[in-house]
């Protein structure tokens, strides 16, 4: 660990453990919408962000602006309705007290709206470890590139040597390799978003366990 200093961290399907639920959300957005059937396989192998492509190219064709707020709806409506008992990530609480217990630092950085992140990490009683949280402030990009830019600024941190994102999907390498960050993926075989060959021309280091990340923070 003596290379890296400061771990951006992302929310959903990274700490919180909640990959399946999104993706069972996805699927009965589409049924209540009437548009071709989804399933876990077609999520995985279509995910991307922004968020409008991925839905167009589940739906297979074009998606008008009240086609994609009506899916939004409904794809928020079944996450709230199954999503009760979320529980962190396996070990994810004991990753992040590792990593304050000795000396380093970290913060977060989501897609998930920010009005709902903040209670969110305080009810799982992981927000004292972050310096400085920032969900989705809703404008800007569907992507997390510029809104990692932003994050960072903000963070002051001296080095952008010493810091690793450590996050889920694609969205996520991209945004690190944009701001010349380092980047961890963590793949949850069953809960994970995307396929695992998704990353394999992003030269990221893919672990499977959030403890396994540490063999990477030299």
């Amino acid at each position: 660990m003596t290379g890296t200093r400061h771990l951006v961290w992302d929310w959903n399907g990274t700490l919180l453990g909640d990959g399946r639920i999104m993706m069972r959300s996805v699927i009965a957005a589409f049924a209540a919408a009437g548009l071709p059937e989804v399933t876990i396989a077609d999520h995985r192998k279509y995910f991307t962000r922004p968020i409008s492509t991925f839905f167009e190219k589940l739906a297979r064709r074009p998606l008008s602006a009240a086609e994609h707020g009506t899916l939004q709806r409904y794809f928020e409506a079944a996450y709230r309705g199954i999503s009760a008992n979320l529980a962190l990530t396996s070990h994810a609480d004991a990753v992040l007290r590792k990593w304050a217990a000795a000396g380093r630092t970290q913060s977060l950085l989501s897609m998930h709206p920010h009005e709902k992140l903040v209670p969110e990490i305080k009810k799982y009683g992981i927000a004292e470890y972050f310096l400085r949280t920032d969900g989705y402030k809703g404008s800007g990009a569907d992507t997390k590139a510029e809104h990692l830019k932003v994050h960072l600024a903000a963070l002051g941190y001296p080095s952008l040597d010493e810091v690793v994102l450590i996050g889920d999907t694609v969205d996520d390498a991209l945004a690190a390799q944009n701001a010349g960050l380092r980047c961890v993926i963590f793949h949850d075989a069953r809960n994970a978003l995307q396929d695992l060959d998704h990353f394999d021309d992003l030269m990221v280091p893919v672990v499977m366990t959030l403890p396994e990340i540490f063999r990477h923070l030299e």
